[in-house]
This record gives C-alpha cells, structure tokens and sequence, in this order.
C-alpha cells in the first residue's frame, strides 16, 4: 500500500471553501454541490476552522437551537477552529497517525501563506486499502449499536454521539431493513428546521421517526470479503460505513472508514 506517498497525490484538490461568517445555510448548499459531508472555512483567505455534518447533527439536535433555521446560524458557530493542518509534501502515513491521535475525519492542506490548497479525508485514505490481503471480519466492528425503525431521530443522534461512531444498521425483529449515518441525521435536522414553523417544532420533532430518513439500498458484506473490495466500494461512493453479514445472512457487525483507518495506521 502507498502509505508513503505525499498527501498533494491523493487530495481533493476541489472542495468547498467557504467565509466564516457565512451562513450555514450556505454551507450546506455547499456540501450537496461538491458532495462532501464538510466545509473549510476561511478567513481573508486563511484557513481558520473546518465545520462538518457530525457538528451540524451536534448543534441542531440541542433545544436552544430548536427555534433557529440554518439561515440564522454561522459557520463560525459550528466550526471547529483552528484544524490540524499539514502541508502538501508530508506523507500519507502522517496524516493517518494524526487521524487517529487527534480523532478527526479530515486534514485540510496548506500552503506556507495558511491558504487551503486541498483537503484529505478518510474515504481518501480508504482509497489506499485496495490491495489489503485480508477479510472484512479481521477489522469490523462486532455486535454493532443499532436502532429500530420506530426509534426518534434524536436517539439516533445521541447514540451516534455518545458512541462516537457515524453508522447505524436498523433493525427490525432480527432482520437488516436499513442504515442511518450522521449524514442522514444532520439532513434531516436540517430539513425540519427550514420546515417545520417554530411553534411547531417541540411537539414535531417527536414524531421524527428513523424509519423517515432511513436507506433502505446500501452496500452489504459478508465476513469473508476481502478489505481491499471493502475499501474499494465505501471509497468509491463516499461512504462512511456498511453492514457486515454472518451465518444466514444475519447482522453481524458493521465496517466504517474509521476501521480501516485504524487498520492502515497498525501497518504503517
């Protein structure tokens, strides 16, 4: 695997930037334009914060934000400030550690004025794992946190906080039926906010069910295929994790970029 590789090779080198004082509303918009789960933000050009589905979930899920639409929030209110940033010739195998160690999903890359030049996730590094002589079943998570289609969306959201992790298999009875990540939970909070009227939304977002913003087509595995097909299709279509499947097809676990970021970081 090419872990020592620079991280300009592998780096989005279009992604959204966007003011920090622009709206979310905007930064959203954003997000759906570029297809990505994150915004850098920037100041007079310089890169100050980066904000991400994960903290528009966090900051719309609370009670005070409950009578806020994205239009009146800002960037700069989500955002977390001052990332971890490197520069475009540090190596892959860098920026994986610090993943791990500083616990984030992305790095943006800058050059010596501190202007975003490119920005590396973990579907990026994901990407490198297209070799791995392994099975799925030697880095997954087993015996997964999961909800039920008749669960609130806010219990979705603070299992995915509490845990730390960004997919959900839905189950019901003893059947997979769907998936929900962070991605659909922030979708939906902030479809409910622009929506749904203020005086409304107390006794509303009760009624926000997981089997409302649930997927019901995903990719599924089995505890026998290989990492590198793994890599290959969660990089491919930017996705952030998928079920793993056992004995008659059965839920058994549930794989994630994170897993396989961490795999890469034991091997490098």
């Amino acid at each position: 695997m090419k872990l020592n590789l620079k991280v300009e090779e592998i780096m989005l080198k279009e992604f959204p930037i966007i003011d920090k004082d622009d709206t979310l509303y905007h930064a959203i918009k954003l997000m759906k334009k570029y297809d990505i789960d994150r915004v850098v933000a920037v100041e007079d050009g310089k890169l100050v914060g980066i904000a991400t589905k994960k903290d528009i979930m966090e900051r719309l899920g609370t009670l005070r934000t409950r009578t806020i639409t994205t239009s009146r929030l800002y960037v700069s209110s989500v955002m977390t400030i001052n990332p971890t940033a490197l520069g475009p010739s540090e190596s892959v195998a860098t920026a994986i550690k610090l993943m791990i160690s500083k616990d984030i999903s992305s790095i943006p890359i800058i050059n010596d004025a501190k202007e975003p030049i490119g920005l590396i996730t973990k579907v990026e590094v994901a990407s490198l794992c297209d070799k791995a002589d392994v099975k799925v079943s030697e880095i997954m998570s087993w015996n997964p946190v999961y909800v039920k289609p008749t669960d609130r969306v806010l219990h979705a959201r603070q299992l995915l906080i509490q845990n730390s992790i960004t997919t959900l298999p839905v189950v019901e009875g003893d059947r997979l039926i769907g998936l929900v990540t962070i991605d659909d939970v922030a979708d939906a909070l902030v479809m409910f906010h622009d929506i749904v009227p203020e005086k409304h939304r107390k006794g509303r977002i009760m009624n926000l069910l997981v089997a409302d913003i649930m997927k019901v087509r995903f990719p599924k595995f089995h505890v026998d295929t290989p990492l590198s097909e793994v890599a290959r299709e969660l990089s491919s279509r930017r996705l952030k994790g998928a079920p793993v499947l056992g004995r008659e097809n059965m839920l058994a676990g549930i794989v994630t970029l994170t897993d396989i970021v961490n795999y890469l970081a034991k091997i490098s």
